[in-house]
């Protein structure tokens, strides 16, 4: 070796020994890494179009990733069944917008309370108002037992959705019925809408800001009705980030509860829900929230 060579050999030493951290990017493990999974849900998820990552829980995730800045965040689209078989199989994954059911919780680590939402209700068409109407109670909810029963009353759901608040349990002792039409893929929620003014269907149960989301604007948005479920005992629902119920996923759901004691009553994090209900519904969602978090 040539003494320019021995001396650029030396250089090369001296620059690695004075800045070590800087050398080579340090590759972080799996169990660093966070897969966050979420459905095609607008407007709780939204994964495509002006609005894709401006979900309400969208944001939530967009928070959490900045306040874990020591983790790498992945993010993959699925249906909420292929999430709940990755989370059953305790893979590194985790979801920002889960429902807590005892059966979840035996493989779910779930956060506290990270978003208070209006509950699901019945969606229909005001054309169906006779056929839907023995079915409604002296304060105009729908029994939803009552309808079901009737099998030429056509419903529809998505499939590996859990709705909450005693509608999942009347929901079980129909599985099977022939007249409960259950949609799967990355379009559920359009998909049932789409059936439903196709005649296909006659009522779809969700949020309705999911139907505002989609029809807002549109000559079918006038021609949705829409009813209180009777047997839904709530008057809102809770929202969880759910990880694996592993030492990794109890770690994570430790940190996001950090996060979200910090932030999930502010202005800032509020706004993430309220900016998909129209100017009316924020005081009584205010209201709502105030309550539940004043009563934990």
């Amino acid at each position: 070796m040539t003494m320019p060579d021995r001396r650029m050999v030396t250089l090369l030493i001296s620059v690695i020994l004075l800045f070590p951290g800087t050398s080579y990017p340090r590759q972080r493990s799996s169990n660093q890494t966070i897969t966050w999974y979420r459905a095609d849900f607008p407007p709780v998820t939204i994964v495509e179009g002006p609005n894709a990552g401006l979900g309400f829980f969208d944001r939530v995730t967009d928070l959490l990733s900045d306040q874990l800045p020591d983790y790498d965040h992945r993010h993959q689209v699925a249906n909420f069944k292929r999430i709940i078989i990755e989370l059953k199989n305790k893979k590194n994954v985790c979801c920002p917008s889960l429902y807590k059911t005892r059966e979840r919780d035996t493989f779910i680590s779930f956060s506290i309370p990270a978003m208070v939402v209006l509950p699901n209700v019945l969606i229909t068409q005001k054309s169906l108002k006779d056929k839907l109407g023995p079915y409604l109670d002296r304060n105009k909810r729908v029994g939803l037992t009552g309808l079901l029963e009737n099998k030429n009353i056509r419903l529809g759901i998505s499939n590996g959705r859990k709705y909450s608040g005693g509608i999942d349990e009347v929901l079980s002792q129909f599985q099977g019925a022939e007249n409960i039409s259950i949609r799967s893929g990355e379009d559920v929620f359009k998909g049932l809408l789409d059936m439903l003014f196709l005649g296909r269907i006659d009522c779809i149960i969700g949020y309705p800001i999911e139907a505002s989301y989609f029809l807002k604007g549109k000559p079918e948005f006038n021609k949705l009705q829409i009813y209180f479920i009777a047997e839904n005992k709530i008057d809102f629902t809770i929202g969880h980030v759910g990880c694996p119920k592993t030492e990794w996923g109890e770690k994570i759901i430790e940190r996001v509860n950090q996060v979200l004691i910090e932030h999930r009553q502010t202005p800032e994090y509020l706004d993430f829900y309220e900016h998909w209900l129209n100017d009316d519904t924020v005081p009584f969602y205010k209201k709502t929230v105030a309550d539940y978090y004043d009563g934990e």
